[in-house]
């Protein structure tokens, strides 16, 4: 599985809700460099902002600060989103989705 930095999962679930980073920077009261330094590693908010951000993203903090030691499972919004989506699905297109996945898994 592939390990996520903090501001890489922000990047993703700001881009999941179709915000700009000048957008959640006006919903959660920061300077929109602020965003950019946050997507980009160089720092991070500080705890009642970070409260804010999952508020607006409609993430879970665990999913935001969730380090690469943690052996718990986070999805992020875009796989909880597939997941929705695959519980729709009629059992043929679910049993495709499996052939799909099973033969991507063997190629690596």
């Amino acid at each position: 599985m592939k390990k996520y930095s903090f501001g890489s999962r922000l990047k993703d679930a700001r881009k999941l809700k179709g915000y700009t980073q000048k957008q959640l920077a006006e919903k959660v009261g920061a300077k929109h460099n602020s965003v950019s330094n946050w997507e980009n590693d160089q720092n991070k908010p500080d705890p009642d902002t970070i409260e804010l951000i999952c508020g607006v993203l409609n993430i879970s903090p665990n999913y935001l600060l969730n380090n690469s030691g943690c052996d718990e499972l986070v999805l992020s919004p875009s796989e909880i989103e597939l997941i929705k989506t695959y519980r729709n699905l009629s059992s043929q297109s679910k049993a495709l989705i499996t052939l799909v996945l099973d033969f991507e898994a063997k190629r690596k």
